[in-house]
């Protein structure tokens, strides 16, 4: 399996925050009095909702690479996923996820980066396919350390603000501005991805563009043995809320929203029972993250 193929599948599993792990160790206590810039406490629960807009999805799919081929799309990517991670793709179908706080502990100098303060979490995650039919798929007691450090923002600048990692709970205070601007600035020295990724400041969060004629090249590059339609620009939107909470995320795809996830009371049964998803529909999502992620990791080089 090619490392490009791996990364994205990493990139849906970050949309649905699942984690596997499997270290056993003891969980620290926690402590009563969190850091400032820490929203969550020890017993808060959070609740995910995912929806996909199966006609978009489709309607799209077909456009682009023709019936036949989103036909074979959906084979090719269905093997490789299975292949790779020894599960049946429709484990992504599930109707929501679920995170409990089981500790948050003292402020800490942060391991990773001198100069750095941290909190650190300890959570457990369920995923549901169904209507309150939860099951455990990260779990707290398996973790030699925190599993998020939320760092104190007003320790970081525009160099040591790139070492945060987006993920479903940020802290408060962060400067989302300042590190939008860090990756505006990285992007600048990479000559295919400067003017083609942008990255803007929408509030508690972003919105990343990838230009079509980005997405156009990227898809040539990948020697696919059959012709696409004219592209458009993708477009993904992520926002958190007031206390560091992930709110809200969406994907579009030449102005049609493809798919949303979004935080929903937990005192209400929001979840829906809707069966598994069509498998077919995913396909686009697995292509526009390919075309992404392919060259990511030279932004730096």
């Amino acid at each position: 399996m090619k490392k490009k193929e791996l990364c994205a599948i990493s990139l849906l599993s970050i949309l649905l925050f699942v984690s596997f792990a499997n270290i056993s160790i003891a969980i620290p206590p926690s402590y009563p009095s969190n850091p400032s810039y820490v929203g969550v406490r020890r017993g808060d629960e959070f609740l995910w909702t995912t929806s996909l807009n199966m006609v978009n999805l489709n309607i799209t799919g077909i456009a682009l690479f023709g019936a036949d081929n989103w036909t074979f799309m959906y084979n090719y990517f269905l093997e490789y996923f299975k292949n790779a991670t020894g599960m049946e793709f429709d484990f992504f179908g599930g109707a929501g996820m679920k995170t409990v706080i089981l500790n948050v502990t003292e402020e800490m100098p942060y391991p990773y980066m001198p100069g750095l303060n941290a909190s650190g979490l300890f959570f457990n995650d369920y995923i549901a396919y169904a209507k309150n039919n939860w099951t455990l798929v990260s779990e707290a007691a398996n973790y030699t350390e925190p599993m998020i450090f939320l760092i104190d923002p007003n320790t970081l600048n525009e160099s040591t603000i790139l070492y945060i990692a987006m993920s479903h709970f940020m802290p408060i205070g962060f400067n989302y501005s300042m590190y939008t601007n860090a990756w505006n600035t990285a992007i600048t020295y990479n000559l295919l991805l400067n003017g083609n990724v942008t990255i803007q400041t929408q509030g508690y969060g972003f919105k990343i563009t990838l230009k079509a004629v980005y997405l156009e090249y990227m898809f040539n590059q990948t020697g696919a043995p059959f012709e696409i339609g004219p592209l458009s620009d993708a477009v993904m939107t992520l926002r958190w809320n007031s206390i560091g909470v992930f709110d809200y995320a969406s994907f579009d795809y030449g102005g049609l929203t493809i798919a949303t996830a979004q935080l929903v009371p937990t005192d209400e049964d929001l979840i829906p029972g809707y069966e598994l998803v069509t498998i077919l529909g995913f396909s686009l999502l697995i292509f526009i993250a390919l075309v992404y992620i392919k060259r990511k990791r030279r932004i730096f080089n």
